[in-house]
Order: C-alpha cells, then structure tokens, then sequence
C-alpha cells in the first residue's frame, strides 16, 4: 500500500516531523511504501474563490499557476494520505490551511446531485501535534478536517493527537500513537 505523509508545519524538524518519522519507520516495517510532502517546500498560494476549477473538465484544474497540481498528482496516486500539522491558533499553519482550501478544485459539479470528488473513497487521516491539552485547544481542527473531507467523500480511517508536545514523555506517547495509527490506517 503506498501511504503519502504531507507535513504542513513550517518546521521541518519540529515535533510533528518526529511523530511522522515513527509513523513512516512503523509503516516500513508493515511493508508499505512510504512518500512525503513538506508543504513549506513548495509554493501553494491561498484559494481564490473564482470557481474556475469547476468549468474546466480537466480534473483538478486550478487557474493558479503554482506547485498544486504536483502535489495532486501524488495526492492522487496514494492508497492512503496522511495530513500531518502542528496547531497553530486553534488551527492549521497557514501552509497547511491553503493546502487544503484548494482541495475546493476536487469538487465537480458542486451543488448538484452529480457532485463528487476526484479523490472520492481515498482513505485521509489526521496527525497533530500541540503543546498544550486537547480540550478547548486541539478539539476544533479535527471537526474542520472531517467536514472538509466528508464532503470529498473521502473515508476518514483516523484523527489522532499527540498533546503536550513539551512534556518530557512526548516521544513515548508519539511512539505509540504512531504505532496505533500505522496499524489503523491500513488495516482496510
């Protein structure tokens, strides 16, 4: 199973690109094959709202000319698509955020009884990381995540939360989070 990590934090060492590292290690042990994206890596611009996308019958299809559609393309070509982010005021860094409001493009025919989505039954999940407790913090990022990618009509295999990222037993929680997940996430 080829399983995609997309790393929306701007850090590319930070505490969430240690808890991907034991989910890719764990996933290598299953047998999967691993690819990553850092977001800080490429350039994503915000979504313009033009609703462009959704008069071309190239699929996606953004008017924008940045790293999208790359990131798409292996977006597309993945079993399973993991996004993984820090909190950043209650939500995703602003990395991540565009990242995800141009998934808008997925849709075809919005609004209609037609309407799908390209990467309509991809298996997503959700990783985060933040320095404090998950109640009235973490708790509103994983609603957004899921509203977005149920209406994708994406199948969400798991949210997961590693809190407390400057507590001393961080990376023993991370461990076996990252172990849960990577069976979790592929057990369909």
């Amino acid at each position: 199973m080829k399983v995609l990590t997309i790393l929306g934090s701007p850090k590319k060492n930070g505490k969430t690109a240690k808890v991907i590292s034991m989910l890719e290690k764990n996933l290598i042990l299953q047998g999967h094959e691993m690819e990553q994206i850092h977001v800080a890596d490429y350039k994503i611009n915000g979504c313009l709202g033009c609703n462009v996308c959704h008069s071309k019958a190239e699929q996606p299809y953004c008017i924008q000319k940045d790293d999208l559609k790359t990131i798409f393309l292996q977006m597309m070509s993945a079993d399973v698509i993991v996004y993984a982010s820090p909190l950043y005021a209650f939500s995703f860094p602003a990395q991540m955020k565009s990242l995800i409001d141009r998934h808008y493009c997925f849709i075809t025919n919005p609004g209609q009884p037609n309407e799908s989505s390209v990467i309509q039954c991809k298996h997503v999940a959700l990783l985060m990381t933040c320095c404090d407790p998950i109640e009235n913090n973490a708790d509103l990022a994983p609603i957004m995540f899921e509203r977005m990618f149920r209406w994708l009509k994406c199948y969400i295999c798991g949210k997961y939360i590693v809190e407390l990222s400057y507590s001393p037993d961080f990376e023993s929680r991370a461990e076996q989070i990252s172990k849960t997940m990577a069976y979790e996430i592929t057990k369909y």
